[in-house]
């Protein structure tokens, strides 16, 4: 609107209204520069809007006093409160702007996140402020002139802590108001660069890790090329990033790396300016070691180079610096791993897997530091026996010491790799031959367990010693004795017995022997042995020798036969009680030797024949032999034949005799394990009445009867056979017998009985015997076989438990067998209920009469049973009782 519109409708309402006067304004900023288009509010009426030189003008104001307010958008004025306008006045005082807005926008462009805006670097009067913006990132602030600094960051740093904005700052000087400040969130690039030792190539990829509010991070990979090994990460919001490299071979079969780097991983803050200069720098390779011990080692590389290693057990890797082919050695490893060296490769991607096998067994030998070095072995064999004694290998024990002095020893070490579980016995031994004086150890043995998985603890020393020889000599010389060295005692480190043989030599054509080593540790005794030679000690390793004579005995029948002659009994004395009586072998021909000079009387026996002479007087000079010749006559004959069951099984033990009557002869015989007898020693032209006896003697045959009764035979010039006989047995009778023990049978004797059950069917009731006074009992006749027997208690068992122990007998191994003692154990059943007191003899009377009704065939059994002292036979079935004990008797 014009001021000259204005002036007209002011006109036009003066010539209505009260006439007032006009007085005139000015709205003026911190300069003094006029400010367009702001309301003037007087007394809260809006009356004029400035121009552009920022006045207005109020028209018929009358002289009071007046508030005049203005107002603008982005401006704050100062108030003319109480303002006393009068007509002589020029104009109204000018109304300046004290506060102006600072606005903009911060603009984000990952979503969700909100901004702050802090003001600083006011006036003193002024202080710092912050503002949230809003959903479209809009911010204002009022503030009065002067100069600030407006930044912008996260509103949340823990939530965003990589939120940055460009410009980090801007700098105002506000003297009106600024509404076009503007923030933006910053992006950066990342450059950097990978170092191989080889050439890098598509497989090597760097991955920029992001960090996220899921705990779940992400990430973007880029891979090298062929022709560059630089990489780049583009417009990446600031914050802070992980880097990582990371090759990818095309034949691994997992995602882990194969090469080792200074550093895979590099951390990087990233702010508002490009990050440049990161490298990665390739190291080596990686190989990986799964081992089941630990172990120390050392890699040979292609370079020629050596890496010292310590193999720890389970998974480890290591980095090569090299690529190709390399070596992996044990040093000195007491676990075995299949090999000394293994080789590998770094292009093979699999791992090497360690598996102890074998677990180092090591011991030491200590000899007598008195041997001279000349005098050592130059190896001493340790022989490996398994407990069932069987060889398993001769391990050399090497020289590792000579000793320097008389007081230190030399030492041998040995060594052997054992499985896990080895029971092992070691024996060393001097391996050398020839007549050198070899050494003995102690103790002659050690025994060794592995059980253990790792290293083994050292075997015992084994201490060697020069071996005990004993020399000695046999007079007059004479080649061939045997010589035999026996223990006197028992040996502390030997495992020698008293009376041991240890070792045994001969002597030679000059009559010296010598023998050894011996254990130090034990005393000897030495025996001179030579057939047909007596040797007496004559000092203690001297022995005297003197030949022994012998004689010759042939017998010869009186007239040709076809069958070899029988075996004769030779009994041959002499002086000084010597008696030997031998048996010849079938010929007829023995030999007595090792005989010492003087008389000998020899005289032959063989029933049935007489020889000629019937005996021989020799006299026998030292060392010499003699035949004796005699001649048989036959003057008796046998009778022969078998006695065999009605089955035709062969009967051992039974007795036959030939007796004559007329003239009084009478043999005797008895069947062997074939059933065969040979009646011996029956005179011609008689008649004997043969037949089979019965003797109680140990391990006869009872007989009852024989078939044929008896056979009457006349002897002639020949033997007579074919006298067979059928024998029937008596029957075996079984007892089983026993006795019975146990804390008061005195009392319960009248209700104990012996019950005898089958073993195969334990409801069969064999027997049942009632216990008698003097607790011993015995059963006839039962069924051979294997029978159960305990007692029975027949008392209520409401009031007491009775136990007894069952008992297992065998009657067909052995027809009488004794038992006992057999017990039982009575005890008070401590649940027994207290019954009320009431007439029991009616009750006990009509009992009484019903089990005598039940029991009249049993009680006629057991009455038998008592007087014939013999068991009876029943099936009654019985409940069956758990036995506190069972016994086998057999």
């Amino acid at each position: 609107m014009s001021m000259y519109k204005r002036y007209l409708e002011n006109a036009r309402t003066s010539i209505i209204s009260v006439t007032g006067f006009s007085v005139g304004g000015r709205v003026v900023d911190e300069s003094g520069v006029g400010v367009e288009g702001v309301k003037i509010l007087v007394d809260g009426h809006e009356r004029f809007i400035t121009d552009k030189q920022g006045y207005y003008k109020l028209d018929q104001v009358t002289s009071k006093r007046y508030t005049i307010v203005a107002e603008k958008d982005h401006y704050k004025f100062s108030i003319l409160a109480n303002l006393l306008v009068l007509p002589n006045m020029a104009s109204i005082p000018d109304i300046k702007a004290i506060y102006y807005d600072i606005c903009g926008v911060v603009r984000m462009i990952s979503g969700g996140y909100k901004a702050k805006v802090m003001l600083t670097h006011g006036p003193e009067s002024v202080r710092p402020k912050v503002k949230l913006t809003d959903e479209s990132g809009i911010f204002c602030f009022e503030v009065p002139p002067g100069e600030y600094r407006v930044s912008a960051y996260s509103a949340k740093p823990e939530s965003a802590p990589g939120l940055l904005f460009m410009p980090p700052h801007i700098d105002l000087k506000v003297n009106s108001p600024l509404l076009n400040v503007e923030f933006s969130q910053a992006q950066v690039n990342i450059f950097g660069s990978v170092l191989c030792k080889d050439k890098c190539g598509p497989s090597i990829s760097v991955s920029l890790v992001i960090p996220s509010s899921k705990n779940k991070a992400e990430r973007k990979t880029v891979s090298l090329t062929e022709e560059s090994s630089d990489f780049m990460f583009p417009k990446v919001f600031p914050g802070k990033y992980g880097l990582e490299v990371k090759y990818k071979s095309s034949s691994a079969m997992s995602n882990e790396d194969n090469w080792c780097w200074e550093r895979n991983t590099i951390d990087v803050d990233v702010g508002t300016e490009d990050i440049k200069g990161i490298v990665f720098v390739q190291k080596g390779y990686w190989v990986d070691i799964v081992s089941t011990h630990d172990t120390d080692a050392y890699i040979d590389q292609p370079d020629a180079s050596v890496m010292n290693l310590r193999i720890k057990k389970g998974p480890q890797r290591i980095c090569l610096g090299s690529p190709g082919e390399h070596e992996l050695h044990f040093i000195n490893s007491c676990i075995f791993f299949g090999s000394s060296v293994i080789k590998f490769d770094t292009t093979n991607n699999m791992p090497l897997y360690l598996k102890g096998e074998k677990y180092l067994l090591e011991g030491k030998v200590t000899v007598d530091a008195t041997l001279n070095v000349d005098e050592l072995p130059e190896n001493i064999i340790v022989d490996t026996f398994s407990p069932d004694g069987s060889f398993i290998s001769a391990n050399p024990a090497r020289l590792i010491s000579t000793g320097s002095d008389i007081t230190s020893s030399p030492v041998y070490e040995y060594s052997i790799w054992a499985n896990l579980g080895d029971k092992l016995t070691f024996v060393p031994r001097d391996s050398r031959n020839g007549e050198v004086k070899k050494i003995l150890f102690y103790p002659r043995q050690r025994h060794v367990s592995v059980t253990t998985d790792g290293c083994q603890a050292k075997i015992l020393p084994f201490s060697g010693r020069p071996g005990l020889y004993i020399k000695g000599s046999v007079s007059p010389p004479i080649s061939g004795v045997d010589i035999r060295v026996v223990a006197a005692d028992n040996s502390g480190n030997a495992p020698l017995q008293k009376g041991e043989l240890v070792l045994e030599t001969t002597t030679g054509p000059d009559g010296f022997f010598i023998g050894g080593p011996l254990y130090d540790d034990a005393d000897y005794d030495i025996e001179a042995l030579k057939l047909g030679y007596h040797l007496k000690r004559i000092g203690s390793n001297s022995f005297s020798c003197q030949k022994l004579s012998q004689i010759a005995i042939r017998i010869y029948p009186g007239e040709e036969s076809s069958e070899l002659f029988p075996s004769v009994l030779l009994s041959l004395s002499g002086e000084d009680g010597y008696r030997n009586n031998s048996v010849s072998g079938v010929g007829g021909f023995f030999l007595f030797d090792s005989l010492f000079p003087g008389s000998f009387y020899l005289r032959p026996l063989l029933k049935e024949y007489s020889f000629s002479p019937s005996a021989q007087a020799i006299e026998l000079g030292s060392g010499e032999s003699k035949e004796v010749v005699f001649q048989a006559t036959r003057v008796a004959y046998s009778a022969m034949g078998t006695i065999s069951l009605l089955s035709g099984q062969p009967k051992e033990g039974v007795f036959v005799e030939a007796r004559s009557e007329s003239k009084g002869y009478y043999e005797e015989t008895r069947t062997d394990s074939s059933g065969s007898y040979r009646l011996r020693g029956l005179i011609p032209d008689t008649t004997y009445l043969v037949k089979v006896v019965a003797k109680e003697e140990w391990g006869s045959t009872e007989v009852e009867r024989a078939s044929p009764e008896f056979v009457t035979v006349r002897v002639g010039a020949e033997d007579i056979a074919g006298l067979d006989f059928v024998v029937f047995e008596l029957p075996e009778m079984t007892i089983l017998s026993g006795h019975v023990e146990g804390k008061g049978i005195k009392e319960l004797q009248s209700h104990l009985f012996i019950e005898v059950k089958s073993a195969s069917d334990p409801f069969k009731v064999e027997s049942v015997l009632p216990l008698p006074l003097s607790h011993f009992f015995q059963i006839r006749d039962l069924p051979k076989g294997k029978h159960l027997v305990q007692l029975r208690y027949n008392l209520p068992s409401s009031t007491h438990k009775f136990h007894s122990e069952i008992i297992e007998v065998d009657l067909e191994k052995n027809s009488q067998v004794h038992v006992g003692p057999l017990s039982f154990k009575l005890e008070e059943n401590p649940h027994k209920q207290d019954l009320t007191p009431a007439p029991v003899f009616p009750l006990f009377v009509g009992v009484s009469v019903i089990a005598l009704f039940i029991s009249m065939p049993r009680l006629k059994d057991l009455y038998q049973s008592t007087v014939a002292s013999s068991g009876s036979t029943s099936t009654l079935k019985k409940e069956m009782r758990r036995p506190i004990m069972r016994k086998k008797t057999y």
